[in-house]
């Protein structure tokens, strides 16, 4: 009967203990504790909340006062009463990567989504705000720091030999202090979601740098690189869950060297966020012990939970790019063992690899993974049966937006709520940085988008957008490429169409088609692409989106008295440049609780 949760306070040494005053209905306790007497000049600390809960279906709202000494600061947020149904917003991505240009991250702007999402939030207030990776782009440190644009400058084999000095240790580890203290606290949309969402954090490589985990382990094992996710690590500790590389088991973080957390949203709803980079390679992403915890907790420290929110940074399930992944990999052989070879400088990275290699290797469903993941798969679809738990995934990293799916294969008597293996992707990428290509969006439905990744168990990109934001019909509509958030809130309602409608297209449109868009596109006839796309769309069957999804249809009484449905709302970005139709858009799926 208790909501545990902190507060990050950060004050100049030369400043006492400044003072936080709580208002609200019910019983606030806290306490002081500092994390670092002297960081760069700041005191910090943490104080830990526990507010008492009482019984209920409506929100607390929770006021506060901060005497800073010479000025005061004052805001508020809700939390849900023991009873109440939880709501919040999930998103990932949040700034422009080192490939954005100054001009086209001006024309995107920084607040546009964040600012649909705020309004959201003031509208009807969040109990939780989900940020899925990729809270900060660190991407510029190897321009911005002398010593690592020197560094990146070495002849090849001594690049990776290359010793930490501590000078200039200190002045990487400042660079994301000040990264994070300036980003957080200069972009107001920033300040007015940390001061008034309580918020639960899981990292991705962007925290650290460009592909942080999924490189070569000579690059990976190199003491410059293993310096840099160090320092990564105690500014990501700090920032995004208050605490240190040395009191993280104590505030609940958990793993054999990575820090995972589970959070408990009432009494039938739990959060596992899972950190994919702490310990991943070019062969693993989590630790087998890490595993073990994972699934330990879930079958021992989940006493009533009906629904679980897995918190993967990289999708569980997504798109199959194997090709692509086979000429990358000779790609990167060949430059890694020929380093004069012609276009080496021009199509590489920094670390003289191929520039989509990393992007392509961090994924679940790359060769180097899909077998461990189709390992956890397995072993989530044994939680999910034996204790009677719906598990979903959400996820981001990606710039575009989707569902998938897993389920039962062939199922015909097997009813939704009762589909054990029913586990939904839910993907939602990016807040902020830029949307991929559309031909790489255009791509990713001409490959399979249907696999079979163990014994009786289907799992598919499913059909799930019938319009764009600006209404148009759409004929690809399993990944928009829209800048996005996600909201979700537990519900007691549920809608009766299902999700993966298919369109009737016929050969033509079904298989030859995707096909010849894709080289239209490659040879840039854009224009033809659109006109046929009118020509070959069927008539939609729900022209009201927003009404537009649902996971099943056999909902009883005693189910809907029960707060342990899900429904999710992607609320995309209109980026057609005659701005027709509305500036968001909303697309809603409903997923049942298991029976």
């Amino acid at each position: 009967m208790l909501w545990v949760g902190s507060v990050l306070i950060l004050r100049h040494v030369s400043y006492d203990q400044p003072t936080i005053e709580f208002t609200a209905k019910v019983k606030v306790a806290y306490d002081w504790e500092i994390l670092y007497e002297n960081l760069f000049d700041m005191r910090v600390y943490r104080i830990n909340l526990n507010i008492e809960l009482p019984k209920g279906n409506d929100d607390e709202k929770i006021c506060w006062t901060i005497d800073w000494g010479d000025y005061s600061t004052n805001g508020f947020f809700h939390i849900a009463q023991y009873d109440q149904k939880w709501r919040g917003g999930f998103f990932s991505c949040n700034g422009f990567d080192a490939t954005v240009t100054k001009e086209v991250a001006l024309g995107l702007t920084y607040n546009s989504v964040w600012n649909h999402l705020l309004s959201c939030h003031e509208e009807n207030p969040f109990h939780l705000l989900i940020w899925g990776g990729d809270q900060n782009y660190h991407d510029f440190i190897f321009d911005d720091i002398p010593f690592l644009q020197d560094w990146t400058n070495i002849e090849w084999n001594k690049r990776w030999t290359y010793q930490f000095p501590d000078e200039s240790k200190h002045d990487v580890e400042q660079y994301y202090f000040n990264n994070y203290s300036e980003n957080w606290a200069r972009r107001p949309e920033m300040r007015k979601a940390l001061e008034s969402i309580p918020s639960v954090m899981m990292w991705d490589d962007h925290d650290i740098y460009d592909g942080a985990g999924s490189y070569p382990p000579l690059l990976l094992n190199s003491p410059i690189m293993m310096g840099l996710l160090e320092i990564a690590q105690k500014m990501r500790l700090l920032f995004q869950h208050h605490t240190t590389p040395e009191k993280a088991r104590k505030h609940q973080l958990f793993g054999y060297k990575g820090h995972n957390y589970l959070a408990r949203c009432g009494p039938n709803l739990a959060l596992l966020g899972a950190d994919g980079r702490t310990e991943r390679n070019d062969k693993t992403v989590q630790h087998e012990k890490t595993w073990d915890l994972i699934f330990e907790k879930l079958d021992n420290d989940l006493n009533n939970v009906k629904h679980v929110i897995i918190v993967f940074a990289v999708p569980f399930s997504f798109a199959r790019f194997t090709l692509a992944e086979s000429f990358l990999e000779t790609w990167k052989k060949i430059t890694m063992a020929w380093e004069s070879m012609p276009l080496r400088n021009q199509t590489n990275s920094v670390f003289g690899l191929p520039e989509l290699y990393d992007d392509l290797l961090d994924e679940w469903t790359h060769g180097s993974h899909i077998d461990e993941r189709d390992r956890a798969l397995s072993r989530f679809q044994e939680i999910a049966h034996k204790n009677k738990i719906r598990i979903t995934f959400f996820s981001g990293d990606v710039h575009c937006c989707g569902v998938s799916r897993f389920q039962t294969r062939g199922k015909t008597d097997l009813s939704d709520i009762n589909d054990s293996k029913l586990m939904y992707q839910i993907i939602s990428s990016a807040i902020v940085n830029r949307p991929p290509p559309s031909i790489v969006i255009r791509a990713a439905h001409l490959f399979a988008t249907t696999w079979y990744p163990n014994t009786n168990t289907e799992e598919a990109l499913l059909d799930f957008f019938e319009e764009a934001p600006h209404g148009s019909r759409l004929f690809l509509r399993k990944l928009l490429p829209n800048r996005n958030w996600c909201y979700f809130e537990q519900c007691t309602t549920m809608d009766s169409t299902p999700p993966n409608r298919v369109m009737q297209t016929g050969f033509l449109g079904r298989y030859f088609w995707p096909f010849i868009q894709f080289l239209l596109l490659l040879i840039g006839l854009t224009s033809i692409v659109d006109w046929i796309d009118q020509k070959l769309i069927p008539t939609v069957i729900h022209k009201n989106q927003q009404e537009s999804s649902s996971a099943s249809s056999h909902i009883d009484s005693e189910l809907e008295q029960e707060a342990n449905n899900l429904k999710i709302q992607f609320w995309l970005e209109n980026s057609e440049k005659k701005k027709t139709g509305p500036r968001f858009a909303s697309y809603d799926l409903f997923v049942p609780s298991l029976k």
